[in-house]
C-alpha cells in the first residue's frame, strides 16, 4: 500500500508545480503503471506568507503554516513535506504541533553534501533563507561550513528569483550572472536553497557541484511514499 503524500505548497506556485511533476516522473521511471501515490496539496497564499517572512513575524508565520498542516491532517496524509525551503526555518516548532512525520529538505541536502564530501558550501536562495541560520545549523552537525553571498549579491539573487523564476521567466543572461557570482566564492559546492533555482542552475552545466534540494527532496518523498 502506497502512502498518501501531503504537500504544503503555494510558496511559490512554480515550485509546487515542479514538486508534483517530479514526484510523478520519479514514480513513472520506476514503475510501468499508473498507480501513482495519492497527493494532497494545501496551497498557502504566497503574499501572506512572504509578508510574515519579510517582517519576521514568526508567531504568525508558524500559525499560518500550521493551518496547512491541520488541513493535511484532516486529509489523513501519512507524511508531510514543504514544497519550499524557507518553511524549514521553523521546522522544529512545526513538529511540536503534529504527530505526522515531516520529510525535511534540509536532511535531503545535508545527506547529499556529506555524500559529496563537501566541506565548505555557498548557500543561494531568497534573502530570508540567506539571512537565516537554519541551513548553517543543520550542516554544522556534519562539520560542513555554510557561507552566504554579500548583501549586494543577495540582492541580485533575490531579484532573479522573484522577478523572473517565480514568474516562469528563464533568462540565459541571469544564468550567466549566477555562474559569475558563484565563482567569486572559495567553496567546493553550492546549495540551491530555493526550489526555483534548479530551474536555471543544473548539475552537468559546469564543474560546480550543486546540492539540488528540489531533486533530492522529491526523491526522498517518493521513497517514503513507496515504503
Amino acid at each position: 500500500m502506497k502512502k498518501r503524500i501531503g504537500l504544503i505548497g503555494g510558496v511559490s506556485s512554480q515550485s509546487t508545480i515542479e514538486y508534483y511533476t517530479r514526484i510523478m516522473e520519479k514514480y513513472s521511471t520506476r514503475y510501468n503503471d499508473m498507480e501513482y501515490p495519492e497527493i494532497v496539496i494545501y496551497s498557502l497564499s504566497h503574499g501572506r506568507f512572504k509578508k510574515y517572512e519579510d517582517n519576521r513575524q514568526l508567531k504568525e508565520y508558524v500559525e499560518y503554516i500550521y493551518q496547512g498542516i491541520k488541513a493535511l491532517e484532516c486529509s489523513k496524509v501519512d507524511f508531510i513535506a514543504f514544497a519550499a525551503n524557507s518553511p524549514h526555518s521553523v521546522l522544529d516548532q512545526i513538529r511540536k504541533f503534529t504527530t505526522i512525520p515531516i520529510i525535511s529538505a534540509l536532511d535531503s541536502a545535508f545527506t547529499e553534501a556529506k555524500r559529496l564530501k563537501l566541506s565548505k558550501v555557498l548557500l543561494l536562495g531568497i534573502k530570508y533563507t540567506m539571512q537565516s541560520s537554519y541551513f548553517q545549523n543543520r550542516f554544522s552537525d556534519g562539520g560542513i561550513n555554510v557561507i552566504v553571498p554579500t548583501l549586494e549579491d543577495q540582492d541580485e539573487i533575490h531579484s532573479i528569483i522573484y522577478d523572473e523564476l517565480m514568474k516562469g521567466i528563464i533568462k540565459d543572461s541571469s544564468k550567466q550572472k549566477l555562474y559569475v557570482l558563484i565563482e567569486k566564492y572559495p567553496v567546493d559546492g553550492v546549495v540551491l536553497g530555493c526550489m526555483k533555482l534548479p530551474i536555471i542552475l543544473k548539475n552537468g552545466d559546469s564543474q560546480i557541484k550543486f546540492v539540488d534540494t528540489l531533486d533530492l527532496h522529491t526523491t526522498d518523498i517518493i521513497n517514503a511514499a513507496l515504503v
